[in-house]
């Protein structure tokens, strides 16, 4: 008997939850409130609208636009609305299975009666409803994924959109979640015209559900379910649960280690969820003493796996997951041991990024040793290893906290500080020194990348 797939089964429930909620009269916002462990069913949602072979027949359209400003905005998910029509009348229909017609309608950015921004929006999309003549209990979605950095003045624009009128065939749908209840205010505030649909998955069921999937027998299935339960247990923060049920996963790896060797992959991987487990309670000691299990099973990997690749690979993650803990407890000299050997271990496999960041930390932990030469070193080896990277790869590294070090203790005996500043001016142009002194603002946006802002 084929097992039920409970994924399927909660996303089938979500589907009666939006349909349900979206048919009352006078909605017209939907505010989905989600459980921090349902945002990936949200969004899995969001493309399930989308598909064409699904007994939903609403029409979504999903926008992704960041806010900065009412006319910014209004004006760029009115820009992504016409470059989406444009790429559904140009599309190759003969690729779909399903007979569709061009739309013979087009974004106008100047309606005279809209007094706001939100207004002009809503205006379109109200036009775009008529046009599409939808049937009953079928209606024209903005699902707004939006990015913001002042969540108050988003929903001021919502509610401009609220005053503005919506058609009964229109409706917007957003989201938010326990942890950042984004809209709890504004619904709250117009309890008539928006509904907050609250999920209600149970998805820590769910995932021990997949995880039991197949034969119970299975040394896998049994690895599954022990590992879905000491994860959760530590989102939980439940820690004689997680413990247990990581010993349990331990078990069931050890005892097939005989048989596969690529288990210990798995027993690395418990000692460093566990490691991971008690940095959340500040027990640092802990937290090494699994770590320091998690470098003695990375070890016996290399007797284990002839694959040098693999056993570097699993070698490199555990020791620098130490190396990392050693920081955080403040032992330099024991932190910039195990950076330099993760660093070799980078090195052997070619994964340049985690190379630069282990000699960026080494040199940062040599600096807090008080070896400022062997900190100088460390951090030139970072340097010359970004020059093995595109400009745009460097970007999205620790680059800058690289240079942002050498700025301050660089003895010129490796490197000069002119290198040094013509290094950083070739990846972030004539601004470098702003880039370099921002790099761990989260507030901060690069002019030319607005993607640090809160995402709803």
């Amino acid at each position: 008997m084929k097992q039920s797939n409970p994924i399927q089964q909660r996303m089938d429930m979500l589907v009666e939850k939006w349909e349900a909620t979206a048919s009352q009269p006078g909605v017209n916002i939907i505010r989905i409130h989600a459980q921090e462990n349902e945002k990936d069913m949200v969004d899995a949602f969001y493309t399930y609208l989308l598909g064409v072979d699904t007994d939903n027949h609403d029409v979504p359209v999903i926008f992704e636009s960041i806010y900065h400003g009412d006319e910014q905005y209004t004006k760029a998910v009115l820009d992504e609305l016409k470059e989406l029509i444009h790429l559904w009348n140009t599309s190759n229909k003969d690729a779909l299975n399903i007979k569709t017609e061009p739309l013979n309608w087009n974004v106008n950015y100047k309606i005279k009666t809209a007094v706001h921004p939100a207004a002009l929006f809503v205006e379109n999309m109200n036009s775009l409803a008529g046009y599409l003549n939808m049937a009953d209990n079928t209606f024209l979605v903005a699902i707004l994924k939006v990015s913001f950095v002042q969540p108050a003045q988003f929903c001021r624009w919502l509610e401009e959109a609220l005053k503005a009128g919506m058609n009964d065939k229109f409706k917007i749908l957003v989201d938010d979640s326990a942890n950042h209840p984004f809209y709890e205010k504004l619904a709250a505030k117009y309890p008539a015209d928006i509904a907050t649909l609250r999920p209600k998955l149970d998805m820590d069921n769910a995932m021990q559900q997949v995880a039991a999937m197949g034969n119970p027998n299975d040394p896998a299935v049994q690895y599954r379910q022990a590992f879905m339960k000491m994860m959760q247990a530590i989102e939980q923060r439940k820690e004689s649960e997680a413990v247990a049920n990581g010993n349990a996963c331990l078990e069931v790896a050890q005892k097939n280690l005989a048989k596969n060797s690529y288990w210990i992959g798995q027993v690395i991987a418990v000692y460093g969820a566990l490691a991971n487990d008690q940095v959340g309670y500040r027990n640092f000691k802990k937290a090494i003493s699994y770590a320091t299990k998690g470098v003695d099973a990375a070890e016996q990997s290399q007797q284990l796996i002839p694959d040098e690749f693999v056993h570097r690979k699993f070698r490199g993650q555990a020791v620098m997951m130490r190396a990392a803990l050693y920081a955080a407890d403040k032992n330099w000299l024991k932190a910039a041991e195990d950076f330099a050997v993760a660093a070799g271990h980078y090195i052997a496999t070619n994964d340049v990024i985690l190379a630069m960041e282990a000699y960026r930390m080494l040199g940062y932990s040599y600096d807090k040793a008080g070896n400022n030469d062997a900190a100088c070193k460390a951090l030139e080896t970072a340097i010359q290893l970004s020059l093995q990277l595109p400009v745009h790869i460097v970007k999205f590294t620790t680059f800058a906290g690289v240079v942002e070090l050498l700025l301050k203790i660089n003895n010129l005996k490796y490197i000069s500080q002119q290198e040094v500043e013509e290094t950083a001016e070739d990846v972030y142009g004539k601004d470098w020194l702003k880039e370099i002194m921002n790099w761990k603002n989260p507030h901060y946006e690069q002019v030319t990348d607005p993607s640090k802002v809160v995402a709803a």
